[in-house]
């Protein structure tokens, strides 16, 4: 089996690097694409393959895989005539393991040839999970499309959960991005009402993770507030992307999203006032400023 993995940024390295472990131990050939040479050369080193372009490795490829920032990626590589669905061989399936849009997944969908297989599959764990094998992917497909490449997705996700039909794994993905979101501005409300009041925020931090209001943003998310990295790991700028995504998705589907409307507005302005490029918890430093008070 030949693969082929397209994006190789935070998450895409760590999942290419422990697929090619898999291929290493079972025959199978693995050729990886960026736009960052030096991304490639670190798994070239390895025993992978470059895979020169797009439509080479659409040509050559029976299973492709992709990790990429927006749709916009999404569309470069899947339409023209240098593009996924003009080249792939007969029988070709592609993962598409990013947080997309409907709509414009739904684009390329129409625009397949009846001989490929098109799944989304974003992924969810972050870049730790990325790198140690532990990512969870939800998967918009049917399921006899999904048997052959069972040991292939195990290789780099604890769990691979089919959510329903094409496009399930999008709305999954952005559904749990939509709660992430909300408690991470949360986080910093909470956490200003104990500042405010005298609190020890430490203190607070092990209530609140011991209470009705844990959850992985309260365990992981409140320790980096507290420390003033705000998590390096994402983007501010990343983070209100999928915020849009979330509200265009709310209006796609017809459904009233005031708290994601709300929480988008806010992260708008976080990047109003510190650019995209800072980590995404700065929208909390947006009210520790407003507020006159530091969570420290």
């Amino acid at each position: 089996m030949k693969i082929g993995f397209i994006g190789l940024g935070n998450m895409g390295s760590g999942m290419a690097a422990n697929l090619l472990e898999h291929c290493r131990g079972n025959g199978y050939e693995l050729q990886v694409l960026d736009l960052n040479p030096a991304a490639v050369q670190r798994l070239v080193d390895k025993g992978a393959a470059d895979g020169e372009s797009v439509a080479r490795m659409a040509t050559d490829c029976d299973v492709l895989f992709t990790s990429l920032p927006s749709a916009v990626q999404v569309n470069e590589v899947a339409f023209g005539p240098d593009g996924i669905l003009e080249n792939a061989r007969e029988g070709c399936c592609w993962f598409e393991t990013s947080t997309n849009e409907l709509a414009q997944w739904q684009q390329v969908l129409a625009g397949a040839p009846a001989h490929m297989i098109l799944i989304d599959a974003p992924v969810t764990g972050g870049s730790e999970g990325a790198a140690q094998g532990r990512l969870t992917m939800l998967l918009g497909a049917e399921p006899e499309a999904l048997l052959p490449y069972q040991d292939v997705l195990a290789s780099f996700t604890q769990k691979a959960v089919r959510m329903g039909p094409a496009g399930a794994g999008y709305v999954t993905k952005l559904s749990q991005l939509h709660l992430n979101y909300l408690v991470a501005q949360g986080i910093g409300e909470a956490l200003m009402l104990g500042a405010k009041a005298g609190l020890d925020l430490h203190t607070l931090s092990d209530v609140l993770s011991h209470s009705c209001a844990q959850s992985y943003v309260v365990d992981n998310y409140i320790p980096k507030v507290l420390d003033g990295s705000y998590d390096e790991s994402f983007a501010l700028g990343l983070a209100t992307k999928d915020m849009r995504l979330i509200t265009e998705l709310g209006s796609h589907l017809n459904v009233e999203l005031a708290l994601a409307d709300k929480v988008y507005a806010t992260y708008q302005q976080a990047i109003d006032a510190y650019g995209p490029q800072v980590p995404h918890l700065n929208v909390v430093r947006l009210l520790e400023e407003r507020s006159g008070q530091v969570l420290r």
